[in-house]
């Protein structure tokens, strides 16, 4: 199994320019003259030999994630903005009018220095053009294995100082892969880089769940030992035990909010229902007590209350109960057959799969109105929706291109983007905590 290392082992070393007043960090997007905020990202400059190409990397990297905010529309035309930064670089200033034919609201400018230990420093400066003066600028230092994180680290901030919004740059996602015919748990950043493998059980690997307290924790089901068994695995400690080995079907674990409780699926005697117990395994309580099967339960951001699907009314839906089982209710009338569903961190939103004709879209719906919208149109089937931290965005699996494969998206089914091309491709994927 692949170490892990701890996610979040850069340091920001200081802030060395601040353009504006804490009160006024925040700016709206509608400041503009378009919806989305242009932005100039040319290639990062290298103090010395730039062998791995470092300088391109930090610009795409940059892009990607400020494209994929929602908020933000880079500038690609790559040959025009090298050419304005040569140019610069020859005046020794910054041509505010030049850049302003290309992005009508910010440059991001970077440097990039090795140290003599070997780290990486990587020093930003955005440029608001329409003020013509420096907005933000940041200084990052890290182990050059970390160079991706130090940029998602940037990313991240300016997205903060601009909008208020928390980003997502630096979190991870874990998924299940084929790996060499049996399935495996997987982890890879939130834009498909470096994925690795974390466990090697050579059986059926399901239904991963990230602790949103403990970055450490992801709980899953295996049927390593003959029977469909909920284990933890600890990143750090490179550890697991299990948490429910009862006889039977033991699946779709779902930590609580606060990580202190654990919902999942348990069957006996033919069907299975919805148990709680602590996250140490201990107390087990059940909460559903109909002869149907139900299954797939989702805690509400608060705790408070639980979605599950249940066949109950003679095909599988969604449906709501308290944390204590109940005031159960069904909550979904449209198509034959909903599962999976994701509750929003904002706590208005529920994402879940809807069987469409012969396949599955990601349908997303308000709790408190529940008109439901289509988010994938008959692209390939789409299951097993996950919210990012944010709450903005969703990542999900789809066989748009043949092979089911992972997906990220913005919660109104824009900015789809494929974020894994593995041979084993990508199922049940779960959004890690920021």
């Amino acid at each position: 199994m692949s170490k892990i290392g701890t996610f979040s082992t850069i340091a920001i070393l200081f802030t060395f320019m601040a353009a504006h007043s804490a009160k006024d960090v925040y700016i709206s997007t509608k400041r503009t003259e378009s919806k989305l905020l242009e932005v100039a990202i040319p290639e990062f400059r290298f103090n010395g030999n730039d062998k791995n190409n470092l300088g391109v990397l930090a610009s795409l990297i940059i892009n990607f994630d400020l494209k994929f905010t929602g908020y933000f529309k880079p500038i690609e035309k790559y040959s025009l903005l090298k050419s304005v930064q040569d140019r610069d670089t020859r005046l020794g200033k910054i041509d505010y009018d030049e850049w302003r034919t290309l992005a009508s609201n910010f440059l991001v400018q970077g440097v990039i220095n090795v140290q003599a230990d070997r780290k990486l420093t990587l020093e930003v400066k955005v440029y608001d053009l329409q003020k013509k003066k420096i907005f933000f600028a940041k200084k990052y230092i890290g182990r050059k294995k970390l160079f991706r994180q130090m940029a998602h680290q940037f990313s991240d901030d300016i997205l903060m100082r601009l909008t208020g919004d928390k980003g997502i740059a630096r979190t991870k996602i874990v998924f299940v892969s084929k790996v060499r015919g049996r399935k495996e748990l997987m982890i890879m950043d939130y834009d498909g880089n470096n994925p690795r493998q974390i466990t090697s059980d050579r059986s059926l690997v399901l239904f991963p769940s990230w602790n949103p307290k403990k970055k450490n924790l992801i709980l899953f089901t295996t049927y390593r030992y003959r029977n469909p068994d909920i284990y933890v695995i600890d990143l750090l400690r490179r550890k697991r035990w299990p948490l429910s080995r009862k006889v039977g079907l033991n699946s779709t674990g779902e930590w609580s909010p606060d990580g202190e409780k654990v919902a999942y699926s348990l069957s006996r005697k033919g069907n299975s229902d919805i148990y709680v117990m602590n996250s140490d395994g201990t107390n087990s309580k059940k909460l559903t007590f109909s002869k149907s099967i139900e299954t797939s339960p989702e805690w509400s951001p608060d705790g408070s209350r639980i979605l599950y699907t249940s066949d109950r009314s003679g095909s599988p839906q969604i449906y709501v109960m308290k944390s204590d089982g109940s005031e159960k209710k069904r909550i979904t009338y449209r198509g034959t057959y909903n599962d999976s569903a994701a509750w929003s961190s904002h706590g208005n939103l529920i994402a879940y799969a809807s069987l469409v004709g012969n396949k599955f879209d990601v349908v997303v719906m308000n709790y408190k109105n529940p008109r439901a919208t289509n988010l994938t149109n008959g692209q390939g089937s789409n299951e097993s929706p996950a919210w990012a931290p944010n709450g903005r965005h969703i990542v999900y699996s789809s066989t748009k291109g043949g092979k089911s494969q992972v997906y990220i998206m913005l919660s109104d089914g824009t900015n789809k983007t494929q974020i894994t091309f593995l041979p084993g491709g990508g199922y049940l994927p779960s959004w890690g905590p920021d």
